[in-house]
């Protein structure tokens, strides 16, 4: 099966670009795959316009749904979605159109004040689906070894990662998304942002990892449609021959 994974510069004032920019690359996708899109695809992070933003949300995931369906494709991004007077930065899977499951972003990312706009989440599932068994990290998640640690003991076969990972911490998010990989002896999926957006700079270097740490996909810059061709049998062939319940310290 292939994995798609799209880099895109977000804009935080034109909401309906972003979506006409990932229509525009739909046409190579090909249908019955995996496409990851960037965390807040739909609006970016531009806390004055948060409120028109999970407007939005509703609109975003409807045309989501629609090309899920029509393509027969597993879609995961992240919306700014309100529920119960809180706002969740909510991590999403469309699978054939109907919504297979969401993650709210546990982790906030306090640099930019991400803890004082959105609630933050209390679960960290991993789904199955016709691709396999998915986990979710969300961007800063990728961070912390904890939450690694339950996608590992669940027995993730792929990890997703949207992102709007700053430019600073380039190499920051090369490393850890290569490690976790290799951590959790799946593949992992990274869509980042690039360029200047609502006043940051990300760092674009989306990817994607094999199990065995290799990089199968990877661009640093530009509005670009990454693709690699994922086999869940190299999964199944890494953990037998280095089993996860023997990884642990001699003593």
């Amino acid at each position: 099966m292939k994995a798609y994974t799209l880099q895109l510069r977000v804009s935080t004032q034109d909401f309906a670009q972003n979506l006409s920019k990932i229509e525009s690359f739909l046409p190579c996708v090909d249908d019955g795959s995996l496409l990851l899109l960037p965390e807040m695809f739909s609006c970016g992070f531009d806390y004055e316009k948060l409120e028109a933003a999970t407007e939005f949300s509703e609109e975003a995931l409807s045309f989501l749904r629609a090309v899920s369906e029509s393509k027969a494709l597993l879609v995961c991004g992240s919306l700014p979605v309100k529920e119960g007077g809180r706002i969740y930065n909510r991590a999403f899977l469309l699978q054939d159109g109907e919504v297979l499951g969401w993650k709210d972003k546990m982790m906030l990312f306090p640099l930019t004040e991400e803890d004082k706009h959105f609630a933050a989440g209390r679960e960290n599932p991993v789904f199955n689906t016709k691709m396999g068994r998915v986990g979710i990290l969300v961007c800063f998640e990728l961070r912390f070894p904890e939450l690694v640690a339950q996608l590992k003991q669940n027995r993730c076969e792929l990890v997703l990662v949207p992102a709007q990972w700053g430019l600073k911490r380039k190499e920051h998010l090369i490393v850890l998304s290569k490690a976790r990989a290799i951590e959790t002896q799946s593949y992992l999926v990274l869509s980042n942002s690039w360029g200047t957006s609502g006043g940051q700079d990300y760092a674009g270097c989306s990817a994607i990892y094999s199990p065995w740490g290799e990089t199968l996909a990877f661009a640093e810059r530009g509005d670009v449609l990454l693709y690699a061709d994922i086999d869940l049998k190299e999964v199944k062939k890494l953990r037998r021959y280095l089993p996860l319940n023997v990884l642990t310290v001699a003593r």
